[in-house]
Order: C-alpha cells, then structure tokens, then sequence
C-alpha cells in the first residue's frame, strides 16, 4: 500500500509542469518526502502567526492567500491552482507564517514537511535550489503587493489627516473674516515650493501638515488684537508675536505632529536674524520653516488686512526679492519666484 502511494504521488508530480522533467530519482525522492492531503471548500491550509512547518505543492484544486492587518482589513496576496506552489523561506528559518491559506475548492496538496526538505537540499541540492527560486518568486511578488496596499493606506490616512487639520483651522480662521482661506492658501503655495526644491515626499508630508497649523497659536490672541483696523500698540504686537510659541505649545504634546513645529514655529524667522521667536539666521532657521515664510508673508501682501488694503501680486513679489538674503533664503525664494512664473505662464495660457 505504501508504495502504491508513493507511486501516486509520483504520477501527481509527473502532471505538473515544473516536475515533468525530472530525473526519476528526483521523481522518487520528492514522492518519498511528500505527503498528500485533501481539503474541502473553506478548510484552513495554513493559518498566519503559526510555525512554518510545511511546503505545499497544489497537485489539483484551489487555494487563496490572504493577510490580515491589525485594523480588521485584508489583502488577498494570491489565488494558486494545479501545479503551483506556495509556503514561504520562513520553511527555513523557522519562522511564522505571515499569511492565512484556504481552500477555495476541494483540493489536494503534496507536503513537504521542514525537516524532510532539508533531506530533499541534502540528496538533491539542485532540485531544492530550484523550488527555493520559485518559492523565492512568489516572495517578490507578494512583497510588491504589500507595498502597494500599504502605500494606498498611507495615502487615505494622510488625506484623513489633512481633512482632520483643515477642519480645525477652518474653525479658528471663522473668527476673523480677513484670515479666512488663509492657511490654505499659504500650504497650497508652500507645497508648490517645496516640490520645485524637489523635497521628499514625507517632508512635504510635514510642511503642508506644518503651513496649515503655521498660525493656530493665533487661537489665544483676542479678536479685539486681531480684528484692530488701525495699528498695533507695543503690548499688543508683543502678544501676536507669541503665536509661534503658543502654536508650538499646542501642538507639541501630539507626538504624530512633532515634524509640524518647524514651520509653527519658525515661520516668522528671518534669515538675518531679525526674525522672531527666537532671531535665529541662516540655516538654524527649519528649512520647513523658510519655506512657510515666504509663502506666509507673500499672501499676507496679496490679502485684505483690517489696517490696509491688498497688494497687487506683482508688488508683493517685488517686495519680497528685495528680502532675499537678508530676511529671506535665497535657495527658497528662486524656487517661489519659478512656482510665481509658472503660475503666471498658465494663466496666459
């Protein structure tokens, strides 16, 4: 009986295609390592976080392979029919398996248990070597799906998370209908900047975060201070300019906020140093930070103030060349000028 079933597992193996051309020796050496086993519609093949313990060849049937995340979603990795493989290198290492296996119609599968293929690397290196490639293959592939689901993840969060921060500065920009659109507008702009100074995708990630909340500490400074049509008294401009302060303060016990700050807070440095909270010139100041001040101060020029009256965009852009080395970056303000240029040539268009 034993050798009638090994003899069947031979004839299995001959019927797929990566088998068929094998030597009779290493026909009979697989057949002697394997063992065959039925699974109906829905059975559990492998179930994740389990010990690698056997490799699978499908000898007919179907299987699906899926991974769950913590947050209750899954991802199915792979549908695999006759003649395929799957398992995964932790069959080597003795790890845990990192996906769930179910069948997904009556199916037979030949297993080969962890210890008996090492016998298999043993008595037949090359063979071995050959389904380590394949299985290493199907490793790849799976890898890039992860990514993928991942990289899609990332970007719902991110969106989830702006749509977050925009509703709280939607709110504190209500009180005073000068500011409103604002911050959307100095993030839009500070975007576009750091895009043509081709920054990072994660560090754009934390100067849009960061250009949104620039002014939040604005929240404590009185309407009476914010909304004042004529000029500020000493007390009164030395309280606004403890937005940038206040806004760190705010923010800084959010620890998914931290790389927000350097635009919170530096976003009225100057490059000569005549800046404020903390008159920091050069390249102390975040280059976030650089960044969210021109584009902070050239809508601020470009908008309706209750103590004067907007500037046309090209006084504002006028007026701040004129900074560029003392109170601005020179790096940054080729790039805003080049982002202004390039507004302009579409709009001609």
């Amino acid at each position: 009986m034993a050798d009638a079933g090994k003899q069947d597992r031979i004839d299995k193996l001959r019927r797929i295609a990566f088998f068929s051309g094998l030597s009779e020796y290493d026909l009979h050496q697989i057949a002697q390592l394997t063992a065959a086993r039925d699974y109906g519609e829905g059975d559990s093949i492998v179930e994740e976080n389990t010990a690698a313990e056997r490799f699978f060849i499908i000898a007919s049937g179907k299987i699906q392979i899926v991974k769950h995340f913590e947050d209750g979603d899954q991802l199915v990795l792979g549908v695999h029919s006759d003649g395929e493989f799957f398992g995964e290198l932790a069959l080597l290492d003795e790890g845990l398996r990192s996906a769930t296996v179910r069948a997904v119609c009556p199916t037979t599968v030949l297993e080969i248990a962890r210890r008996d293929f090492e016998t298999l690397m043993y008595k037949s290196p090359v063979l071995a070597y050959s389904i380590m490639r394949e299985l290493s293959s199907r490793l790849r592939e799976t890898a890039a799906l992860l990514v993928s689901h991942l990289q899609r993840k990332n970007r719902q969060l991110s969106e989830a998370y702006l749509d977050t921060v925009n509703i709280v500065i939607q709110a504190i920009e209500a009180r005073d209908s000068y500011a409103s659109g604002h911050t959307a507008r100095v993030t839009e702009l500070a975007a576009a900047i750091g895009q043509h100074l081709k920054l990072p995708e994660e560090q754009l990630f934390n100067l849009e975060i960061g250009s949104l909340l620039h002014d939040v500490g604005q929240i404590g400074i009185p309407d009476a201070i914010l909304q004042k049509r004529g000029p500020l008294e000493e007390a009164e401009y030395a309280r606004v300019k403890k937005h940038p302060e206040d806004g760190k303060r705010i923010v800084e016990p959010i620890s998914s906020l931290q790389k927000a700050l350097p635009s919170i807070l530096h976003h009225h440095e100057r490059f000569d140093g005549s800046g404020y909270p903390d008159k920091l010139r050069g390249e102390q100041i975040s280059l976030l930070g650089r960044i969210t001040a021109v584009a902070d101060v050239y809508d601020a020029l470009t908008s309706d103030r209750p103590y004067r009256d907007r500037m046309s965009a090209a006084q504002a852009v006028r007026l701040i060349t004129e900074g560029k080395g003392s109170k601005f970056d020179p790096v940054v303000i080729d790039a805003f000028l080049a982002v202004i240029e390039g507004r302009k040539t579409g709009e001609e268009q």
